[in-house]
């Protein structure tokens, strides 16, 4: 099978695992242990994209600085304006901007409507095809 013909939305997660700018630090990271999960796309009441948080914003921007995770929001830590890739993609475009990034986590929208429908991360793209991200993070 070649990887080019492989589409997201055959390997991402969903239904995304969302939270919203409003949450708490500590909601977040309950949220993703629970889950075991690494990062959760933040969404806007309408289910648009906003951001993503992380695990290492959560470490960096709140424990790192003794912040009060029931008190940071996620909206003051998460990265807005994420990258992104539509459902339709290929995972070879996937892991081109994972790897051109340096970033282990998409959010995959909706091609019409724009909304968020899943998430793939490296895992996801490992388990059908291991060297694909090995090329993209431009290795052998």
């Amino acid at each position: 099978m070649a990887y080019a013909d492989v589409r997201v939305e055959d390997v991402m997660s969903s239904p995304p695992i969302t939270v919203g700018e409003d949450a708490t630090v500590y909601q977040a990271a309950v949220i993703m242990a629970e889950n075991n999960i690494g990062s959760l796309i933040v969404v806007d009441e309408n289910g648009s994209l906003l951001g993503i948080v992380t695990e290492r914003d959560i470490v960096r921007k709140v424990v790192a600085k003794a912040a009060d995770p029931r008190k940071v929001r996620v909206g003051e830590i998460m990265s807005r304006n994420p990258y992104y890739v539509t459902s339709d993609d290929s995972i070879v475009r996937a892991a081109e901007i994972m790897g051109e990034h340096g970033i282990g986590h998409l959010p995959v929208l909706d091609p019409q409507s724009l909304r968020v429908v899943g998430m793939i991360s490296k895992r996801d793209i490992v388990s059908i095809a291991p060297d694909l991200l090995l090329t993209a993070y431009g290795k052998p």
